[in-house]
């Protein structure tokens, strides 16, 4: 029997098990979470407080999340994600950000999606952050950003937000 052919089943076995390790993994990310960490609004900008509610929804290999992050009475901000499972790779898109919608690309690895956001150019350049989304077990989630000082290079951590699952 010729060889690819008996290589074909395999392949499909191995993929459809890889479409059903990312629906596993996007369901442990469902459902209400409630958190708080600190946020920058740029890379050189203060630290402050937030506090996040969002409700999140895994269909297959497709993940939706919305919800609302707010800090004290200095601003709110509605934040969603759309991403799409193809294997371990990941696209979609993130909202949250004054500079408008972001492409959200990556993969992931083990209980952590990482991923690259890259903001439209408003004529000075792409921005690029990096975001890495971890389910800790036992209901909890963890959302962390970091994008590049614009002045010095130097790698900021933008946001550290630590979940519960309501």
């Amino acid at each position: 029997m010729n060889p690819a052919i008996m290589a074909l089943p395999l392949a499909v076995f191995t993929f459809s098990a890889a479409i059903a390790d990312e629906k596993d993994f996007l369901e442990t990310l469902s459902g209400n979470w409630h958190g708080s960490g600190q946020i920058r609004l740029k890379p050189e900008a203060m630290e402050m407080a937030v506090s996040c509610n969002l409700d999140s929804r895994a269909d297959g290999a497709e993940f939706k999340l919305d919800g609302a992050c707010r800090a004290k009475a200095v601003f709110s901000r509605h934040i969603g994600v759309d991403l799409i499972a193809n294997g371990q790779h990941y696209s979609g898109s993130y909202l949250g950000s004054v500079h408008g919608p972001a492409e959200l690309t990556g993969t992931r690895s083990g209980d952590t999606l990482n991923l690259k956001v890259r903001w439209p150019d408003r004529g000075s350049g792409p921005r690029v952050a990096s975001m890495r989304v971890a389910n800790l077990g036992t209901g909890r989630m963890r959302i962390v950003t970091v994008e590049a000082h614009p002045r010095t290079g130097v790698q900021v951590e933008t946001a550290r937000i630590e979940f519960s699952r309501n």
